[in-house]
């Protein structure tokens, strides 16, 4: 019955401490997304592949 119990509080925390890092990623994407949209220059750029050097480059703004 100990294991029980022990499988059990390992399993909420698990649970718990999944829910929390999901609800950290989603606050940190929310501030990148904020401070992108403020800062127009910092945003990514889309690259597109040269196909004679198979190098990649930034596309126009």
């Amino acid at each position: 019955m100990t294991q029980l119990f022990g499988f059990a509080a390992l399993a909420i925390g698990g649970y718990w401490i999944a829910r929390r890092v999901q609800k950290k990623m989603h606050e940190i994407d929310r501030r990148l997304s904020e401070k992108a949209r403020d800062n127009p220059d910092t945003a990514p750029v889309n690259l597109v592949r040269d196909a004679e050097t198979g190098r990649y480059k930034p596309t126009g703004r």
